[in-house]
């Protein structure tokens, strides 16, 4: 553990800020809209703010910063899927276009959602397989309501294809995140940002 690292465990270690490493992480993703509610150099002209467990002003963007910087630290892979799982899918839209339903997607989550479709490849190796089809699999498995005939018919296959690929897919994300969020959790757990399942 480097000396950053103790400072922070002991910055935390009689009351870590989350209880969970998913709970650290919606936390980091959410916080940006709330920090730039206001022009980022008026915030820093702020008074410093000491309320509840520091989660707010440039101590709270710090702490998203850090979580966000650990989350990189994974690789790719793991940090597309546990973005993907905890990042906001949808934001507010103000284009007025005939053809616009109020939301878009986050740019955070269609990066994500771009990296793991490329990635199913992998389990996917030896099958013909198209991106499009990928994409909707991979959607389906971060909470996409569609079932596997929509999606059969969406992509222009048989459903029996869709039903395989959706199968191979889905074991290897799961494989993924459950490594990922072991990891995580684990190193949060370790520098004292989020409570150990023995002391919880």
């Amino acid at each position: 553990m480097s000396a950053i690292d103790q400072s922070i465990a002991k910055r935390y270690e009689s009351d870590p800020l989350f209880e969970s490493a998913h709970g650290a992480l919606v936390f980091a993703f959410n916080y940006a809209p709330d920090f730039y509610d206001r022009p980022l150099m008026n915030k820093m002209a702020d008074p410093p703010h000491r309320s509840g467990k520091g989660l707010v002003g440039l101590d709270g963007a710090a702490q998203a910063g850090f979580i966000l910087a650990e989350l990189r630290s994974l690789g790719t892979i793991p940090e597309a899927v546990l973005t993907a799982r905890t990042a906001p899918k949808t934001m507010p839209c103000t284009c007025r276009r005939l053809c616009c339903s109020g939301k878009s997607t986050t740019p955070v989550y269609t990066d994500a959602i771009r990296t793991l479709t490329q990635a199913a490849l992998d389990p996917l190796s030896g099958c013909v397989s198209h991106y499009r089809l990928r994409s909707v699999i991979v959607q389906r498995f971060f909470g996409e309501s569609k079932s596997l005939g929509e999606i059969a018919e969406l992509c222009w296959v048989n459903r029996d294809t869709a039903s395989d690929h959706s199968a191979k897919v889905t074991k290897y994300l799961k494989t993924i995140e459950a490594s990922a969020w072991a990891r995580f959790d684990g190193r949060l757990s370790e520098i004292g940002i989020v409570r150990c399942a023995e002391n919880a």
